[in-house]
């Protein structure tokens, strides 16, 4: 094997994978529902304030259970890995809050669109925070 070959097998695993299909899935979430508020009149910063919210509360019982697999031991322990996960994905919240705004209001651009934009930067975000900070418990045990 090559070593990008190499290089290519150890990006493209299990983790990333079931990342991508989840990214995808709170993803559709993010946007279908930003869209369906905005449809209903829902003012648009708050449509996509509420949608984060949920959005991301998802994300974090996908991402745990199904990508990162994390078993947290104790109370203690899930209580730590949640802060991790509001603090890491509450910073990601606001680019992605400011970001539409600063999008649909200075840069002229459509809601849709700047929306979809703005959730691709914050999914590649997410992961490489939530890989090295929110789930690095159960990285740890994976190495020892």
């Amino acid at each position: 094997m090559t070593e990008k070959n190499k290089r290519l097998a150890k990006l493209i695993n299990r983790e990333t994978v079931l990342y991508g299909i989840v990214g995808v899935g709170t993803s559709l979430l993010n946007i279908g529902l930003f869209q369906f508020l905005v449809y209903i009149k829902m003012d648009y910063r708050q449509a996509n304030l509420l949608t984060l919210v949920i959005v991301k509360l998802a994300a974090y019982i996908c991402n745990k259970n199904l990508v990162f697999q994390s078993h947290t031991g104790s109370l203690w322990g899930l209580t730590k890995e949640f802060v991790r996960f509001l603090i890491a994905r509450g910073a990601t919240m606001l680019i992605d809050y400011f970001g539409l705004i600063i999008m649909v209001e200075i840069l002229d651009a459509g809601k849709l669109i700047s929306k979809c934009i703005i959730t691709a930067i914050v999914i590649i975000m997410n992961y490489f925070i939530g890989k090295k900070h929110v789930f690095k418990d159960c990285l740890q045990a994976e190495r020892e």
